[in-house]
């Protein structure tokens, strides 16, 4: 498996999709915190942030896989991670509408190898093999990556 998996999930984000209203989740976060996340750049323009964010949303989809072979199960909680990582999809919408791929692309570099073995993971998963068929699955599994209308 190669980065050509990560970019194309990258590129995948940037097309157009139906719109869909979603309520974010709900974050608990103490008044230190707050305070630097509403001093932080947009993540779109904070690449190091974003693709340490990507890197998460990979590992957490590739544990959420190992963690349970019952579609449904895992279903649900790709529903949980499409909510908590929708900063990190429609950013990368952002960052690739924007024209700034080749910028995203050399962020990216330093951790192929980390983002390599996540998608391999991911997509050797025997979990993703049984319940890719599986409808309820599949549309999770989509929503976690679908860009902002």
């Amino acid at each position: 498996m190669s980065r050509a998996l990560w970019l194309a999930v990258v590129v995948a984000c940037s097309g157009p999709s139906a719109p869909e209203v979603r309520a974010p989740p709900p974050v608990a976060i103490d008044a230190g915190v707050a305070h630097a996340v509403i001093d932080a750049p947009a993540l779109d323009r904070d690449l190091p942030r974003l693709v340490e964010r990507s890197l998460a949303m990979y590992r957490d989809v590739a544990g959420a896989l190992a963690a349970s072979a019952d579609c449904a199960v895992v279903a649900a909680r790709l529903g949980e991670l499409a909510r908590g990582y929708r900063d990190v999809v429609d950013a990368n919408a952002k960052v690739l509408h924007d024209g700034r791929a080749k910028e995203l692309r050399a962020a990216l570099e330093p951790h192929g190898d980390a983002f390599d073995a996540s998608a391999r993971t991911i997509v050797q998963s025997p979990t993703m093999a049984k319940c890719s068929q599986d409808a309820a699955f599949a549309k999770a599994f989509d929503a976690l990556l679908e860009p902002p209308p």
